[in-house]
């Protein structure tokens, strides 16, 4: 079973928007350094969609090598047709992943929608974690249809569930599908300690500090709610920064290469950087942090990364 942090990572670029395979092994390296259960790439934050197949393969086969065996490896796959997600769901797990995160189909029929799980379920046998994310996928997943998928789809485990009042839908998901399925918070960890508390079983979101969350979270299975409620209370203002839309890649990749995790904060194209005002506001709200013991004072000693990408 999953369960615990697993960041959503950025594909790591060099200067001229290339793969970049030796930050792609110190980004691994450092967070499991800093506790993380797991990596899950090519998502939203790994900017899959301007990847090639090619470079995708690369993106896992990378990660999958710099990770000790122990942290499973989670890929996203799905397509825009069965045929194509059955293709990169095969593709990813030949190139290492462990698991999947499969976006649905923009097809409003819960009748397509099972039959697009059951074909990838039957055509390659690895858990399978379903994003519902509708403001990215553009399709609304009922928490009936998400029992249904767990009680009928065989590899279907979990889902990643960003479909606000996040609260409200795990309970309900949870009624209909048992405490056994799966559920992870993420919206850019705006909600990570009340889902939590309401039974989600971790955390897949791309915060720039997973070492938080960790800490979030083990504070919270070891029942110490006091203490997860006033780091959560701290960090907030960070997660609901660093979470802007439109900005979100490209504030996550500064904060990364300020830690030293990757070299550059490169964006591809139509993605761009963030401007200096901004990157200023967030190099404030690192500070602070830093100055009241949440964070390494080493993270908070390094100047933000200057934007890199086209405009």
């Amino acid at each position: 079973m999953l369960a615990g942090i697993y960041p959503i990572v950025p594909t790591p670029f060099d200067e001229q928007g290339a793969l970049d395979p030796g930050s792609i092994r110190s980004l691994a390296q450092r967070f499991c350094e800093l506790g993380v259960d797991g990596l899950a790439v090519l998502g939203v934050m790994g900017e899959a969609e301007r990847l090639t197949e090619a470079e995708r393969d690369r993106v896992v086969s990378a990660f999958r090598e710099a990770l000790p065996r122990d942290r499973a490896l989670i890929a996203g796959a799905g397509g825009a047709g069965t045929d194509v997600a059955i293709h990169a769901s095969r593709r990813a797990v030949e190139c290492g992943a462990d698991a999947l995160l499969v976006a649905p189909p923009r097809v409003q029929n819960d009748a397509a929608l099972l039959g697009y799980y059951e074909r990838i379920s039957a055509a390659v046998p690895a858990p399978m974690i379903v994003h519902d994310y509708p403001i990215s996928t553009g399709v609304l997943l009922s928490p009936a249809l998400l029992a249904r998928l767990y009680a009928e789809v065989e590899w279907v485990r979990y889902v990643k569930l960003e479909d606000p009042p996040t609260g409200p839908k795990i309970d309900q998901v949870r009624a209909l599908a048992g405490e056994q399925f799966g559920i992870f918070g993420a919206l850019g960890g705006l909600y990570a300690l009340e889902e939590l508390e309401r039974g989600a079983c971790g955390i897949m979101t791309g915060f720039a500090y997973p070492e938080l969350l960790v800490r979030l979270y083990r504070l919270h299975t070891a029942g110490r709610a006091n203490e997860a409620a006033e780091l959560f209370d701290a960090i907030l203002p960070l997660i609901r920064f660093e979470f802007q839309p439109v900005l979100g890649i490209a504030l996550r990749k500064a904060l990364l290469v300020r830690r030293g995790v990757i070299r550059t904060a490169t964006v591809r194209h139509p993605g761009g950087p963030a401007d200096p005002a901004t990157l200023r506001q967030l190099e404030r709200i690192v500070e602070r942090l830093a100055a009241r013991g949440y964070l390494e004072p080493a993270d908070a000693a390094r100047p933000m990364a200057p934007a890199v990408g086209d405009p």
